[in-house]
C-alpha cells in the first residue's frame, strides 16, 4: 500500500514512517521542507510539498500535521496552531475528493482536548465536547474531514491522548526536574491524565488503517491516571521522591491560559472503541508504559513473566 502522510516528520510521524516502511509498503510525506525529510525519516521515504506532486496512486491517506500546541499561548500561536491544522486538512481533503481514483482511507488527526476539562467523567467517543480553546479547535479539525464523508469515503478520526516518548513531547520536559527529586504533582494533582505510549499510538493507527475503523476513536491507554498517581510513578521509576507540588496559580503565571486548558485541565478518557475493535495495547498501564522509556522495560517485562 501507499501511504500519503502529512505530519510525517513529527513525533508520531517519524516512528509511522519506520513501522510503514518495515511492513515493506511506500510511503509519501507531505512537508513543507521535502528537502528535509528523508533526513529525519529515512532515504526510503518519498517527499513532496504539495499532495498533486504525487503521482502514483495513495492508498491511505495519515493526517497528523500541526504546529505543537503545549508552548504559552499568545494570540500570535493560537491562529498558527489552528491554521497548522485546519489549513492542511482542507488541503488535503480538496485533493483527495478531486482524486480519479479516491484513497481506501483517510485517517485525520484529532485530541482529547475534544472534551475540555470534564473532572472524573468517564469520556467515550459518543461524550459531547467540551468547551475551550482546545475543544473548539479539535471540533473544527474533525468537521473539516465532513466532506469527504459525505462524499462516501472511509474516514476515522483519531482523538490523541499526551503521547508519551523520551524522543519528544511533555517527558522529556518533565525528566530533568524528577530526575533533580524536584519533580511533583501540578495544582491538587487531582485531576485525570490520559496518556499513550508512541508505540501504541502508532500501532493504533495502522490497526484502524488495516482495520478501516472508519469512525471516532481514543488513542488513549485504557488506564487514565490522576495527576498525583503520573508524579508518583515518574518519581518511582527514577527513584526519587515526588513531594516539589506546583502551585496552580504559579502555572497560571508562567503559562496563561494555557495551564488551565493543558496542564490542570481533566480528562480521564476510555478507548472504548479501540478495545471493541480488538486493539490489544502493549502497554496498558502507566508503570508499564514508563519502565519501557525510562528503564528498558522491566516492569513491562515482569508484567509479561
Amino acid at each position: 500500500m501507499h501511504c500519503l502522510i502529512s505530519g510525517g516528520t513529527g513525533l508520531i510521524g517519524r516512528l509511522f514512517c519506520q513501522r510503514w516502511l518495515a511492513r515493506g509498503d511506500t510511503i509519501t510525506v507531505l512537508s513543507r521542507h521535502p528537502d528535509k525529510v528523508r533526513t529525519h525519516c529515512g532515504e526510503a521515504v518519498g517527499a513532496c510539498s504539495e499532495p498533486e506532486e504525487v503521482k502514483e496512486p495513495v492508498d491511505v491517506v495519515v493526517n497528523l500535521a500541526g504546529e505543537p500546541i503545549s508552548r504559552r499561548w499568545t494570540e500570535k500561536r493560537l491562529t498558527e496552531i489552528r491554521s497548522s491544522r485546519l489549513n492542511t486538512t482542507e488541503k488535503l481533503v480538496r485533493w483527495a475528493l478531486a482524486q480519479r481514483k479516491r484513497p481506501d482511507y483517510f485517517l485525520s488527526g484529532s485530541a482529547i482536548g475534544y472534551y475540555g476539562d470534564r473532572g472524573g467523567e468517564l469520556l467515550r467517543e459518543d461524550s459531547p465536547p467540551g468547551g475551550g480553546f482546545s475543544a473548539q479547535l479539535c471540533r473544527d479539525w474533525e468537521a473539516a474531514t465532513l466532506p469527504l464523508q459525505r462524499a462516501g469515503m472511509c474516514v476515522g478520526i483519531i482523538r490523541t491522548a499526551i503521547v508519551l516518548s523520551t524522543r519528544g513531547g511533555a517527558l522529556p520536559q518533565m525528566l530533568p526536574a524528577f530526575r533533580l527529586g524536584l519533580g511533583g504533582p501540578m495544582g491538587s494533582g487531582e485531576h485525570w491524565m490520559s496518556w499513550i505510549h508512541e508505540e501504541d499510538e502508532v500501532g493504533l493507527i495502522l490497526h484502524a488503517i488495516d482495520k478501516r475503523l472508519c469512525t471516532t476513536f481514543n488513542a488513549s491507554a485504557p488506564e487514565a491516571v490522576t495527576n498525583n498517581s503520573f508524579s508518583r510513578l515518574l518519581a518511582k521509576q527514577l527513584h526519587r521522591p515526588s513531594f516539589m507540588r506546583s502551585p496552580a496559580w504559579l502555572l497560571k503565571i508562567l503559562f496563561g491560559d494555557m495551564a488551565e486548558e493543558l496542564l490542570l485541565s481533566s480528562e480521564r478518557v476510555e478507548p472504548r472503541t479501540a478495545l471493541d475493535s480488538g486493539y490489544s495495547f502493549q502497554f496498558p498501564t502507566l508503570e508499564q508504559a514508563l519502565a519501557d522509556l525510562i528503564n528498558g522495560g522491566s516492569a513491562a517485562s515482569n508484567a509479561q513473566a
